[in-house]
């Protein structure tokens, strides 16, 4: 079992371990192996070693595996690089010990990870005999090479993988160099690694038997997963193996490739299993039948956080749709979050502020970290202009998309209302107060639009852009705000408030017609992803929600990605049946195909991959909205229960927050309502149940709203009626049974 040291970035630590090396100048997708041995008298339970390198290493002690993927993709900032911290003392013995490190350097870059240029090695041990320094050997791992053919896209830092078991060992071990103790040039500064040591499970056999076309083996996963496939094989030398999976390929374009291993064999009997990652339905084997198959198996990874939330309903639709979009959400996430685990593996903050939002209703609260080092990533990245871009760590592309930039700090934002992490927001304060100062409003009071370097509010025609960055940008100003208020800057939070008061004056004033908003100098069909967005953003009022409405009973222009933020609007105008049939119809493509993840497209026959992020909105919003709980203080320090199942006559879901795991069932019964739900120390929670004149409300079977009146019951105190719901509030950790009759 892999020990860790607790998570934390230290301000500054003392290096003694020296950087060391084959080469001044690295050649692409190069593998060394480095090694050290020593003697030691004693043996400590625990022994702290910190590891860095670019792009990837496995660390062997006395032959046993202690990381598999070690280094995060390089770039906490432009310059700098990730170290691990680890304990090895369990892996550890008196007298004499082995160290291997085979390091594993891509030499490109991509979306989400900024090249060094050279393969290197830091280890620093408490153990200094340990440290890297010239004392230790390195060999060149000439048994890895570049497979031949089609090449991973430009989007992609990683590299395929070619092993020809022939080599494997054969080189000699040599002296290294010494690039110098740290901070050094090309790696500079070193920042500990902010997030947990990938979870990796055991070997398994693929689900059913392999189903063989010609020389290519199909074999089917229980989900689309992350996975490195293995196999155990008799051989004559020479045969060439391929190892892919059925997402190698987007839309089965060449120029949208993925990673694939290429395995030639030795003679006789042999194992491997590649380690370079790939996700997936199937894992597809390229074996001649010349190569004996002993067994297939695979290794499933990821991120380490658990799927501990859970949704139900008396739709099964609904109920699968959340299921994809958790299982999407888990296969987009490792280094950081991803649109997609295949094309890009990119931290698309538009993607990204969607995520966020899931991660509160699907995962554990070890999701939290992830969540956080993007938000550090993005304000670190900052370019010298103050503009914000993604995705980062940015190798080839650093261009701005201005309203998913307006969306990163509303994904900020949320996740403040459910950690309560006020640090996260004092550090990030700064560099999003500079780049919301870019945008500027006009002679009318209107935000005037900004292009970036890609102009893209979403994908999809009758793009009202305009109105979307004025909605966009309240949405953004009313974070920062929060933040201010934070940073104890409380004079720019009230020049904020003015400024959103005067653009939504304004937009309203220029951009209201009859009820629903357009641009004065929009041409297109109404917009429902920018009628939706004044909604979010307040500038439509409750006299404009029944227009707005009926609006988005008929648009459909948004494209998953804004589709999230109408279903949501919809939530918020109190019309949970219409969200939830326009929520059904557009996602009914994904939910009746056979993948387990979802579309980045609503239309299956577009192309665009199979497991994208955006498309993951309907899991807040039945758990948020549908079953009813969100918080309302940040940190969960005061939460509301109050389920909106429309047509639903049973809904519920459970989640882990930071104070404890929740609960929540809604059934309509014959004879009213049944609302069932926990509560957790260190909250105060306020229960909505649907008011109706005359009728009874009995909470765990005692009598408490009878005749128009409260009946007090200990521990449960009555607000009042409004918009139809009776409110109830408490403080005491317990289970609880609100019933309608």
């Amino acid at each position: 079992m892999l020990l860790l040291v607790p998570l934390g970035i230290r301000a500054q630590e003392r290096w003694t371990a020296h950087w060391i090396g084959l080469d001044t100048i690295s050649t692409p997708n190069q593998w060394i192996a480095y090694t050290q041995k020593a003697v030691r008298s004693t043996k400590e339970k625990q022994v702290t070693v910190r590891i860095a390198t670019d792009s990837k290493y496995t660390l062997v002690v006395n032959s046993r595996t202690v990381v598999r993927e070690g280094q995060l993709k390089r770039g906490p900032n432009p310059q700098d690089t990730y170290y691990d911290e680890i304990d090895i003392g369990p892996f550890l013995q008196k007298g004499e010990n082995e160290i291997t490190v085979i390091t594993w350097f891509w030499g490109k870059e991509g979306f989400a990870h900024k090249n060094s240029g050279r393969n290197g090695l830091l280890f620093q041990c408490e153990d200094t005999a340990f440290n890297s320094n010239t004392s230790w050997k390195a060999r060149r791992m000439t048994e890895y090479y570049n497979p031949a053919g089609i090449q991973p896209n430009f989007r992609l830092a990683e590299t395929n993988v070619g092993f020809d078991a022939a080599k494997a060992d054969h080189a000699a071990w040599q002296p290294v160099m010494d690039f110098g103790v740290p901070p050094v040039a090309p790696w500079n500064k070193l920042v500990q690694r902010d997030i947990p040591f990938f979870r990796e499970a055991e070997l398994k056999n693929y689900i059913g038997e392999p189903v063989r076309k010609g020389d290519t083996l199909i074999c089917r996963l229980p989900y689309n997963a992350q996975v490195t496939p293995a196999f155990r094989i008799t051989a004559p030398a020479g045969v060439k193996i391929q190892l892919l999976t059925d997402n190698y390929l987007t839309a089965g374009n060449p120029e949208l490739a993925s990673v694939r291993t290429e395995y030639i064999t030795r003679e006789g009997e042999q194992s491997f299993e590649t380690p370079a990652w790939m996700n997936g339905h199937f894992v597809q084997y390229v074996m001649p039948r010349a190569v004996k198959i002993i067994s297939l198996q695979y290794r499933e990874s990821g991120y380490d956080t658990k799927l501990t939330g859970t949704f139900h309903s008396s739709d099964t639709a609904l109920n699968t749709l959340w299921q994809k979009a958790q299982r999407t959400l888990y296969v987009n996430m490792r280094d950081n979050y991803f649109d997609c685990p295949d094309r890009e593996r990119a931290l698309w903050w538009g993607d990204v502020a969607t995520e966020i939002g899931e991660t509160f209703y699907a995962l554990d609260t070890n999701a939290n970290q992830l969540s956080r080092k993007a938000i550090r990533n993005l304000v670190d990245w900052q370019a010298p202009d103050s503009s914000l871009y993604a995705p980062i760590p940015a190798g080839n592309w650093r261009e701005e998309l201005p309203q998913q930039m307006l969306a990163a700090i509303h994904g900020i934002d949320t996740y403040f209302q459910y950690t309560g992490d006020t640090a996260t927001m004092r550090y990030v304060y700064p560099a999003v107060k500079k780049y919301l100062s870019l945008w500027k409003t006009d002679e009318r009071g209107m935000i005037i639009h900004r292009k970036g370097g890609w102009d893209l509010p979403d994908w999809g025609a009758n793009i009202d852009a305009s109105l979307l960055d004025n909605a966009w940008y309240i949405v953004a100003a009313k974070a920062l705000a929060t933040m201010a208020i934070l940073y104890n800057d409380n004079a720019y939070a009230t020049q904020l408030e003015q400024q959103i008061l005067r653009v939504r004056n304004a937009t309203r004033r220029y951009c209201l017609r009859e009820g629903v908003f357009r641009s004065p100098d929009y041409q297109g069909e109404t917009d429902d992803r920018a009628n939706a967005m004044a909604v979010i953003a307040g500038i439509a009022y409750k006299a404009d929600y029944p227009a707005i409405i009926r609006l988005l009973k008929t648009a459909r222009h948004a494209s998953p990605y804004m589709e999230k933020y109408v279903l949501e609007s919809l939530f918020v105008m109190e019309a949970p049946e219409d969200a939830l049939e326009r929520m059904k119809l557009r996602y009914q493509v994904m939910i009746d195909n056979h993948y387990t993840t979802l579309n980045e497209l609503f239309d299956d026959n577009k192309g665009g991959t199979n497991n994208h992020a955006w498309s993951g909105g309907p899991l807040t919003l039945l758990s948020q909205y549908a079953s009813g709980v969100t918080p309302l203080k940040p940190g969960y320090e005061r939460y509301l229960v109050k389920p909106m199942p429309g047509g639903l006559s049973a809904v519920g879901c459970s989640l882990e927050t930071i104070k404890g795991r929740i609960a929540v069932q809604y059934t309509k019964t014959g004879y009213g309502v049944k609302l069932e739900l926990n509560t957790q120390l260190g909250t105060q929670v306020f229960v909505a149940v649907p008011y109706q004149p005359e009728q009874v409300v009995k909470i765990n079977g005692q009598e408490a709203f009878i005749g128009g009146g409260f009946v007090p019951i200990r521990g449960i105190s009555w607000i009042g009626i409004e918009n139809g719901y009776m409110l109830f509030t408490t403080l005491a950790k317990g289970k609880y049974v609100f019933e309608t009759y």
